[in-house]
């Protein structure tokens, strides 16, 4: 029988304590919870509040922060120091959650224009090895997650798994975003030509909303075929801005997590039955 992925919820936005106990696990905003500029103290409340609540955190996202340059990892914002600090103190804290995967955006791997690029890709591949060696130590592994966007690295999904095999690390690997490989065009089968790389996926909807927002319903139906072709067996994130879709301003968040994730079961009910 097949490897059944699970389901969880990147809880940048949503509260923990708002969410059905359904759930199967949350992805950990790194750089929010887990901030190196956080003092002790506070980063004490954020794992008291995961620990507290019991379920896994195998993983994470929001490693190198939420801004597209800050504490840039390649680049004119380039600043090794800065780096070394922030990454083995936040990695230090995410291992006392028991992650497994660490997640890295790709939108912190860019060449500005008029910047060498052979010096941004020398830098990116620094970053990610400073990266992988405190990870090392805490038995973890760096999730790549190409963005899409032309001025990064590595762009796309087979890029990433190009760039992981070249930093030479055998715990730096990829993860895929559903958004990112739309906006390309890229073929969900890309997966298959390493699944052994793939350590994460991220679900949106149209919009970049919930998935069950728009007509993706057989989008995550092909997606969650080609998982189980891959034997893929970890996670499979909701990991979106969250919209209302009843007549309210702002979205209630237990009533639109509640149908997110009744809609992301039945689809993957639909493939794994």
């Amino acid at each position: 029988m097949s490897q059944v992925f699970k389901i969880g919820i990147v809880v940048d936005v949503v509260p923990i304590n708002a969410l059905s106990r359904d759930w199967e696990y949350f992805e950990v905003p790194a750089s929010i919870h887990g901030d190196a500029t956080l003092s002790e103290k506070e980063w004490l409340e954020y794992k008291k509040m995961y620990l507290a609540d019991g379920r896994p955190t195998p993983v994470t996202s929001h490693l190198l922060g939420p801004g597209n340059m800050w504490r840039g990892a390649s680049g004119e914002y380039y600043d090794r120091e800065l780096l070394e600090f922030s990454l083995a103190r936040t990695i230090n804290r995410m291992s006392q959650l028991g992650v497994k995967y660490l997640g890295a955006w790709g939108g912190h791997f860019r060449c500005q224009d008029g910047f060498d690029r052979n010096t941004a890709i020398d830098q990116a591949i620094s970053t990610i090895n400073i990266a992988a060696d405190f990870a090392a130590q805490y038995g973890m592994e760096i999730a790549l997650e190409p963005q899409a966007e032309q001025d990064t690295l590595f762009p796309r999904y087979l890029e990433g798994v190009e760039f992981a095999k070249r930093t030479g690390r055998k715990n730096v690997k990829v993860m895929a975003d559903l958004n990112y490989f739309l906006e390309l065009d890229q073929p969900l089968e890309d997966i298959l030509k390493y699944p052994g790389y793939c350590l994460n996926v991220h679900v949106q909807g149209d919009g970049g909303a919930q998935p069950n927002v728009g007509n993706r319903k057989e989008v995550l139906l092909h997606l969650f075929r080609v998982l189980k072709d891959a034997g893929y067996d970890k996670g499979v994130s909701a990991a979106c801005p969250w919209v209302s879709t009843r007549e309210h301003q702002e979205p209630d968040f237990r009533y639109e997590t509640d149908i997110t994730l009744a809609f992301l079961r039945d689809l993957r009910e639909k493939v794994y039955h």
